[in-house]
């Protein structure tokens, strides 16, 4: 019986080999993806990324936004220059002929001012310089000088006593920006870290889904060499020609497989290019990926719950920027109290005048109109043998103030006429609703961070506990996955062996295969999910950057 049944057999397989081969499976078509390559390593994927991610670069525009707003703030700082050029014609109606004559005064004004203001961090002290100079003509013929000129040198400062002292609105604006850097700079660093994390999760999904494919179209060639073999032994006449249909439908049900897994790869694929593509109009977009690390990536020794929780509180960014807030409401806290304080302002200035003019060329009014009388007493007073009487004078303008405007120059800078003055300014406000006010927002917001921490710290929590529990989860199912996958492996060779034999059926060979398909697919599945899971565990420590070298600037 034997005997007869292997020259059967031997029959059987000598028609196949005459007969022709079955037609070859078209393979699955690729929407946008070209007949060229990429072959990406993980840190191949992460690099481009970095460079070429367009949520990056916007988180790169905010960090430099957050500089320039911080550059602004200190604005607040520089000194300001004025110059002030101005010229008046004044005519003024006289009450007195004293004043002017035909009861008008007009007066010509030159003036050219320039200032310096020079607010300063140190105490809220302020600085001020002016240099004043006017050149004045007027039709008062008293004004011994016309035209005249004047010049004035002030130095003056200005120091806080109670509010605006300790801070104010610009240096707290300056703390306040300063920390909005810090926060958009952990923001960057943040989403390099999503960015990182994705693109792992998409790498893997990727070869994944690739591996997936591969072992579809293996599925795929074990239906055909069953199909082929059930064609061999129905021609031979040891199987009944019902198992025919049975084959070819259960080969195209794996040929649907297979090609819907051709768009799980595409899906897959294109998630990962939209990560490191720099734009639409990238070659890569019509590149394929091929993921060449199909490696298990090893897992972190530490694994310990406590000791990750104690990492994760410590490296997690988002507790650094709740913390990096609190800061800043800390600062809205100081300058409202500072604000609810009375203002008191000690202010000082030191200022030096400088005069000069040319002598008006008309006599003094009083000694032109006395002049006749003088003249008339002194004939009077030489007949009757009397001295004469002297000239009417209020005394002449002393000789450093006669010339123009370098005779006010050398008067200002030769400290002739010195001023000085210092004094308080003191303001209350009765009511200060507004610091009132900005006081109890800043604390309701101290308080609203602080929940936001707890909230954080919980949702921390459980991402750790999560991502270590995914990642034992997954360690366990690569080891039973293993161990299904030989043992189905041996079950379907077994199984052959006994169908070539006839001691089984082509229902139970075609079960086998799925059944060693299925558990292909199911390590294929564990060893990716466990570099997932150490990406997860890493993303939920904090430990992303560090990991893969990356320094985000």
């Amino acid at each position: 019986m034997r005997f007869q049944f292997a020259l059967l057999l031997a029959v059987a397989v000598a028609a196949a080999a005459a007969e022709p081969q079955e037609p070859p499976v078209p393979e699955p078509r690729r929407v946008g993806v070209g007949i060229t390559q990429l072959k990406l390593t993980l840190r191949e994927a992460v690099e481009l990324a970095l460079k070429n991610n367009l949520e990056i670069e916007i988180e790169r525009s905010n960090v430099a936004n957050a500089s320039q707003a911080l550059k602004a703030a200190r604005g607040a700082f520089d000194p300001t220059l004025r110059y002030a050029p101005f010229f008046e014609s004044r005519n003024t109606p006289a009450a007195s002929v004293l004043q002017g004559p035909g009861g008008k005064l007009t007066e010509r004004f030159l003036l050219n001012n320039l200032s310096l203001r020079q607010r300063t961090p140190y105490q809220g002290v302020a600085f001020n310089v002016d240099f004043e100079n006017a050149r004045n003509t007027t039709t008062n013929t008293f004004a011994s000088l016309d035209p005249f000129y004047t010049s004035r040198l002030v130095f003056g400062v200005t120091i806080p006593l109670l509010r605006n002292r300790a801070t104010d609105p610009q240096r707290g604006e300056i703390r306040i920006r300063t920390r909005n850097v810090d926060i958009s700079t952990a923001e960057l660093e943040l989403r390099a870290i999503d960015v990182v994390t994705r693109v792992e999760q998409a790498y893997w999904a990727l070869a994944a889904a690739s591996q997936d494919a591969f072992v579809q179209s293996e599925g795929v060639r074990l239906a055909r060499e069953q199909l082929a073999r059930n064609r061999r032994m129905i021609e031979a006449g040891t199987l009944a020609a019902v198992e025919l249909a049975a084959s070819e439908a259960e080969l195209q049900r794996r040929l649907d497989l297979w090609y819907a897994s051709a768009g799980v790869v595409t899906e897959a694929e294109n998630l990962l290019k939209s990560l490191i593509a720099p734009e639409r109009s990238s070659p890569v977009w019509n590149d394929e990926l091929i993921p060449t690390d199909l490696r298990t990536v090893e897992p972190p020794a530490a694994t310990d719950l406590s000791a990750l929780m104690q990492t994760a509180l410590q490296k997690r960014l988002e507790l650094k920027q709740v913390d990096m807030r609190l800061e800043t409401t800390g600062v809205q806290k100081q300058l409202a109290a500072d604000q609810m304080k009375p203002q008191l302002n000690f202010q000082a200035s030191y200022s030096n005048a400088g005069l000069g003019g040319a002598l008006r060329a008309s006599d003094n009014p009083f000694s032109a109109a006395t002049a006749l009388q003088i003249q008339r007493l002194n004939a009077l007073s030489a007949i009757a043998g009397l001295p004469p009487l002297p000239q009417v004078s209020f005394g002449a303008v002393p000789s450093n103030l006669v010339g123009g405007y370098g005779s006010a120059l050398h008067n200002l800078f030769a400290g002739r006429y010195q001023s000085f003055q210092a004094g308080v300014s003191f303001d209350i406000n009765l009511r200060n609703r507004a610091a009132q006010a900005g006081a109890e927002q800043a604390a309701i917001a101290e308080r609203r961070l602080k929940l936001e921490r707890q909230r954080a710290e919980q949702a921390i929590e459980a991402q750790v506990r999560n991502a270590l529990q995914g990642l034992e989860t997954a360690k366990q199912r690569i080891a039973a996955a293993a161990a299904g996958e030989r043992a189905a492996k041996e079950k379907l060779e077994s199984e052959i062996r006994l169908f070539q034999t006839g001691e089984s059926t082509n229902f139970l060979v075609l079960t086998r295969q799925n059944e060693f398909l299925d558990a292909r697919r199911r390590a294929v599945v564990a060893n990716f999910e466990l570099n997932r899971s150490i990406s997860r565990l890493r993303q939920a420590v904090g430990d992303t950057l560090e990991a893969h070298q990356i320094s985000v600037k």
